[in-house]
């Protein structure tokens, strides 16, 4: 940063004092524009466009001399040129929207020549009073002609050079506001995202410690324990691991299969404590692919939970459920969970626990994932599978 603009000068605490009042009049987001640029033109890279106006500001008055104009009106009609033009960039560069567009640049190039050609005559016609008085205006409509040849030309090429530079102008900066749109947006999204997965993982954390699960698990030990039933020191050990595993897996983004696994294994266990012989269980599972597999945390549990349920727990006799962990096309991978209880019938229309994994599982892996829940191919049952491609890893 540069010492003007750290420190400013009494010229600049002038101008800021008499700027303000102005700025106040504006939007919000016009006045953080302002600000912006006049920190740019009061600081070093400002100095480039000094010097640029100052050139034209030389350069103009040199022509209109060379011309025949006086030098007084040279240098009057080439300063109004240049803070004319410096005003126009600067309403291009705060409302662009009001240079783009071809009714709008035809018209600028209208009142653009008709200023030029307007400022010449009346540079011309006052260097002739100042050189001759009044008497030089006599020969106005003989002069008129040759006038007009030589400065017609030059406001059109003039109209056109500064129609095209306040176009770019304007065009540039849209693109910019577009961009930090698109950029905004972007964020706003993403921050969305982050709230609905922190959200969901919280639902899914209550969901999957249900109250009257653990009340159920703990009313079974209770009784065990005061029936000195041998049962009770694994099932209180496996409840224990399990609301461990929970609450510490809730706290990551993503875990690795393995990890989900044993979670689900400490959950079967408690589960088969309480239902005995109504519940069997059997896992195929590719060991070095859950090692490497992740996935957000409790979706796979969710669905056996799911599968306990509403396909196991309504018969009588319980049943068989079958975890199958194998590898997908496109180093992928594929997990289905299948059951064989009282098949799809009993599930109706699809519960807040299935879109709640399908939503995560599209957050965490876009167009990649899929969870279809369909009948088992056994006949008997229902299924669910979970397939991820293109890689064992999050986006």
């Amino acid at each position: 940063m540069s010492t003007s603009t750290a420190t400013p000068n009494r010229f600049q605490r002038w101008y800021f004092g008499w700027a303000e009042p102005h700025y106040q009049r504006l939007s919000p987001e016009l006045q953080a524009q302002a600000r912006e640029l006049d920190r740019l033109l009061y600081s070093r890279r400002g100095l480039g466009i000094w010097f640029g106006l100052l050139g034209g500001l030389v350069g103009s008055t040199l022509g209109l001399h060379g011309a025949g104009m006086g030098w007084v009106s040279s240098f009057g009609i080439s300063l109004l040129c240049v803070a004319g033009l410096l005003v126009a960039l600067l309403a291009a560069w705060l409302q662009p929207e009001k240079f783009l567009g071809r009714r709008r640049f035809g018209g600028m190039f209208l009142r653009v020549t008709l200023g030029i050609m307007l400022g010449v005559l009346l540079g011309w016609m006052v260097g002739r009073i100042t050189r001759h008085g009044l008497g030089g205006l006599e020969r106005l409509p003989e002069d008129l002609e040759g006038l007009l040849k030589v400065g017609l030309p030059l406001a059109l090429g003039v109209a056109v050079a500064i129609g095209l530079l306040l176009s770019l102008m304007a065009a540039a900066r849209r693109n910019m506001l577009q961009q930090q749109l698109q950029s905004s947006r972007e964020a706003e999204a993403q921050a969305q995202n982050q709230r609905e997965a922190t959200e969901a993982r919280l639902r899914l954390l209550q969901a999957q410690i249900q109250p009257h699960f653990i009340f159920n698990s703990l009313s079974a030990v209770q009784h065990w324990v005061d029936s000195a039933d041998p049962r009770a020191s694994g099932l209180l050990r496996s409840l224990t691991a399990f609301l461990r595993g929970s609450a510490e897996q809730m706290l990551k983004p993503q875990v690795s299969l393995a990890e989900e696994l044993t979670q689900v294994q400490h959950y079967l266990q408690v589960m088969q404590a309480r239902w005995g012989e109504r519940l069997q269980y059997e896992l195929e599972i590719d060991q070095a692919l859950s090692e490497r597999a992740m996935l957000p945390p409790g979706i796979v549990l969710s669905l056996v939970e799911n599968a306990l349920e509403h396909g196991l727990a309504p018969t009588l006799s319980g049943g068989l459920l079958r975890i199958v962990l194998m590898p997908d096309a496109a180093q992928g991978w594929r997990l289905e969970i299948c059951d064989d209880g009282v098949g799809m019938h009993d599930f109706g229309v699809e519960g807040l626990g299935l879109a709640n994994c399908r939503a995560r599982l599209g957050h965490t892996f876009g167009d990649q994932a899929s969870l279809v829940l369909d009948a088992d191919p056994d006949g008997r049952g229902t299924r669910a599978t979970i397939c991820v491609q293109g890689g064992s890893h999050g986006v």
